[in-house]
């Protein structure tokens, strides 16, 4: 049996990470079971799926740790276990950095999908992996397909350009308002997410992320990638060819095919073919600046460019949120702040370590937002 650990068992990549494990159950030895604070449906899961070990990543919570004999130290578990055949990272935010640099230690495969350390830890976080004999798999739906057909396919040197496909948002064929109100940014008419990637969706920022996480974990070149909106979210990525031929990469928009795929289960999700209907649309990148900002980061500012993106964009969103910005700010000062030559000369550098990427990261978090 294969060793499975799933980190972040609470939230939605963990929950169909458990979908999955209940329908192999007799495949896998599940090892852990980790949360940061939601020690109640941590609690729960463990009466369902009785892993060996539970994680709370909580401090706070040291005293009811210490009254349920399931938990075990994080530290001493990160330094201590042997390599576990499958680790799931559903964490978010930058607090996964250090968490998932510390996985890839334990992990011969570490799944994930953390945007925040696949482009702020970028190539140093995949070399590192390297060194330690860890595979990293990517689970979002539009790298996993890119993976997957990379590594199926021996077609890279005739790959002209991979399109990462996209919804579209709530404003794809509606005006936008500089100041347009949140409940109006949060209809999404797909999907139902958090908050912070919905405005994301919102204004393309989500695609510029993965098109800069497809151009670190792929190593592709800057003008081989693009966005393309498909508005059923059926395809997830098409690649162009030298010789001319498009090939569109389809599945039922369901994250449990990426996770179930690199567990390498044999699940079928059946997606209907009479219900496929596709129209595909070039998105405006004077109506989305972030767009054309974001071609401009990948040409220009480099690991460093992308990290700052990154971060002050989460920022804005933030700001939004809490109504201390206008919706309409958010492009307007990432569109400034790039034109900067002293972001220009800093995008010059080269990240070393991960005290490089964390010193770009206070940087961003430092940098004076006001209009």
């Amino acid at each position: 049996m294969k060793s499975l650990a799933i980190i972040g068992s609470t939230g939605s990549i963990g929950k169909s990470a458990l979908n999955i494990y209940k329908k192999n159950r007799n495949q896998f030895n599940l090892v852990l079971l980790a949360a940061n604070q939601n020690y109640k449906k941590l609690i729960k899961q463990n009466s369902i799926y009785r892993p060996k070990h539970l994680i709370l990543f909580d401090k706070k919570k040291k005293n009811f740790i210490k009254k349920n004999k399931f938990f075990i130290d994080p530290e001493l578990f990160l330094k201590n276990t042997k390599k576990i055949d499958y680790v799931i990272s559903g964490v978010s935010g930058y607090d996964a950095i250090k968490l998932n640099f510390k996985l890839i230690k334990i992990s011969k495969n570490l799944l994930i999908a953390n945007k925040e350390t696949l482009i702020c830890g970028n190539q140093f976080f995949l070399n590192t992996a390297k060194k330690n004999n860890c595979k990293i798999l990517p689970i979002d739906s539009e790298h996993y397909c890119i993976n997957y057909f990379l590594k199926f396919f021996s077609l890279k040197n005739n790959i002209n350009k991979i399109y990462i496909s996209a919804s579209g948002g709530p404003f794809l064929r509606k005006k936008i308002n500089y100041k347009e109100k949140i409940s109006n940014v949060l209809k999404h008419p797909t999907w139902k997410m958090g908050k912070v990637i919905t405005v994301n969706s919102s204004t393309f920022a989500n695609k510029v992320l993965e098109m800069f996480e497809a151009k670190i974990l792929f190593n592709l070149k800057k003008n081989q990638l693009n966005l393309i909106v498909e508005e059923t979210s059926n395809v997830h990525a098409i690649v162009l060819l030298k010789n001319s031929l498009l090939i569109p990469i389809v599945h039922k928009p369901s994250m449990e095919i990426a996770i179930s795929n690199s567990l390498n289960l044999e699940n079928f999700y059946f997606t209907k073919l009479k219900n496929l209907k596709f129209h595909f649309i070039k998105p405006d990148s004077n109506k989305f600046p972030l767009i054309k900002l974001g071609y401009n980061i990948l040409e220009k500012y480099g690991d460093i460019g992308m990290i700052l993106f990154t971060v002050i964009n989460e920022r804005l969103v933030n700001l939004y949120l809490i109504k201390a910005i206008n919706y309409g700010d958010i492009s307007l000062f990432l569109v400034r702040f790039f034109k900067r030559n002293d972001i220009k000369d800093l995008s010059k550098k080269k990240i070393k370590s991960i005290n490089d990427i964390y010193k770009i990261i206070d940087f961003a978090n430092s940098i004076c937002i006001k209009f």
